[in-house]
């Protein structure tokens, strides 16, 4: 089942009212998170940290959270999260979603939730309408670009990201239909200087307008923009660099999860929100 969550406020979020839910928690719950960085990377795990804070704040939950989770090592971390009796094991990424997929099977009694990730039995799903972001901001690459060229630069591909690449695309072509828009990945979401190289790359190619999808990598990216003198445009960081930003707040989204929990009312199920 596939719910939809129109607007990006979690007031819009209330009206959504599980039919095949989980229990309701009497007491507060408890909540932890596998991040694949850290959460000072001013991007993705940060963004991720800070929702745990605010289900703390407004929920009243236990959190706990393990960075720099590698790929080898997700179900392990995930799992001693659900053994230990944790209510929610979130895998922050749309890499988490094959062992979000196992531990869910091995741990029925814990509600296990990917964000970013692609919808997948018995596991609690939180999205965007990647396609509605990536329009706008390519839209403004479009529209500004001198060169005709834009660039989309993560670490690897996944679902998520291949939809904010093809709303890129879109928006960029509407505004400048002779352009092209480049794809590019480092396979490492953190190394400042493999992005930076990367970002120089790509600007040998023509870009003059890069659209990061990084976590702390992102900084290696804003730095050859600026050494340069080109633009970024900005989804999962916000930086003075940047020609605009459509922000995807899981923090928020996070939170809500929880919240929505608590009631009794969160489903095993996708959840997209767009604008």
């Amino acid at each position: 089942m596939l719910r939809y969550i129109k607007g990006t406020t979690v007031a819009a979020f209330a009206a959504l009212a599980g039919v095949s839910a989980v229990s309701a928690q009497a007491e507060a719950p408890r909540i932890a998170a596998a991040l694949p960085g850290t959460i000072t990377d001013r991007a993705f795990n940060e963004n991720v940290h800070e929702g745990l804070v605010m289900a703390r704040e407004q929920h009243g939950a236990e959190i706990a959270f393990t960075e720099n989770v590698s790929q080898a090592t997700q179900v392990e971390v995930m799992s001693d999260y659900a053994r230990r009796g944790y209510d929610m094991v979130f895998g922050a990424g749309g890499e988490f979603t094959d062992a979000a997929r196992r531990v869910a099977a091995n741990f029925p009694e814990a509600t296990v939730a990917v964000i970013n990730g692609a919808p997948t039995e018995g596991v609690v799903t939180l999205n965007f309408r990647n396609q509605e972001f990536g329009y706008v901001v390519g839209l403004v690459a479009g529209h500004v670009s001198e060169t005709g060229v834009a660039a989309a630069l993560s670490a690897q591909r996944f679902a998520a990201l291949d939809q904010v690449v093809d709303g890129f695309r879109q928006g960029f072509l509407e505004a400048n239909p002779d352009g092209r828009v480049l794809v590019a990945f480092t396979n490492d979401w953190d190394d400042v200087a493999l992005a930076r190289e990367a970002s120089f790359n790509l600007i040998s190619q023509g870009a003059d307008v890069i659209l990061p999808y990084l976590d702390a990598g992102w900084i290696g990216v804003v730095q050859a923009a600026e050494e340069r003198g080109i633009h970024t445009v900005g989804i999962l960081h916000e930086s003075d660099s940047n020609l605009v930003s459509a922000r995807l707040d899981f923090a928020r989204a996070l939170a809500w999860a929880v919240g929505e929990y608590q009631e009794g009312n969160l489903e095993r199920t996708d959840y997209v929100i767009h604008l």
